[in-house]
């Protein structure tokens, strides 16, 4: 009668649990070291788009390689593309700042004198607001796709995404809303989500699938 393989002493398989555990601690873990990882690279301002563009692909190389030096990579993809976006980078950096100087102006407007003119115009920013935030999410995700193409063809194809992805789109554009009201509601957690969760999940919606995931709408 055949005997039963012996365990070495010593060793110890680790329970199921455990090892489902550390896995999806990786997820926040990961995200947060993307989110230091921008912040050093954005102190030059112009390079907040740039960044986020490098953050993308390294999540798009975790997500199908399975690598999870997801702050490391960050550096190394910044160092590829930086070139590649930083014209893109600057016009971000522009239209963000009017979009803030905008809303600071009409929460002014309506906190004093409740004009209803500033509700109207408050009204119209919103929407312009999310479709940019929309838009850049897009454009980073696009960056994962076409990894040799320039920044024209990634804003081209950024554009593209929203429209041929609907389903997935409004799963970006929620995600985009509760990032913000929490960011606004509680602005220690802006650094660390703000910019690498709408990312991540920008990734994932509209990046690259792992090989044993090629799920489609």
């Amino acid at each position: 009668m055949s005997q039963r393989p012996q365990r070495p002493q010593g060793t110890r398989r680790s329970p199921r649990w455990e090892t489902t555990l550390l896995g999806a601690l990786a997820y926040p873990g990961n995200i947060f070291l993307g989110s230091l990882a921008v912040l050093i690279l954005s102190l030059g301002i112009i390079t907040v788009l740039p960044a986020a563009i490098a953050l993308a692909r390294a999540f798009a190389v975790w997500n199908v390689a399975n690598d999870d030096k997801v702050f490391t990579n960050t550096f190394r993809q910044f160092r590829e593309t930086w070139r590649r976006t930083l014209g893109l980078g600057a016009i971000a950096t522009v239209v963000f700042a009017i979009l803030v100087a905008d809303g600071i102006f009409l929460a002014a407007q309506l906190t004093s004198t409740g004009d209803p003119l500033a509700l109207m115009f408050a009204a119209a920013v919103m929407p312009i607001a999310a479709a940019v935030g929309m838009f850049a999410v897009a454009l980073t995700a696009a960056a994962t796709l076409s990894t040799e193409a320039d920044a024209r063809t990634w804003a081209r194809e950024g554009f593209v995404l929203m429209l041929q992805h609907p389903r997935r789109s409004l799963l970006v554009f929620f995600t985009l809303t509760v990032t913000i009201v929490a960011s606004v509601l509680v602005p220690s957690l802006a650094p660390f989500v703000a910019i690498a969760l709408p990312v991540y999940v920008g990734v994932r919606a509209w990046g690259p699938k792992p090989p044993v995931n090629d799920e489609q709408d």
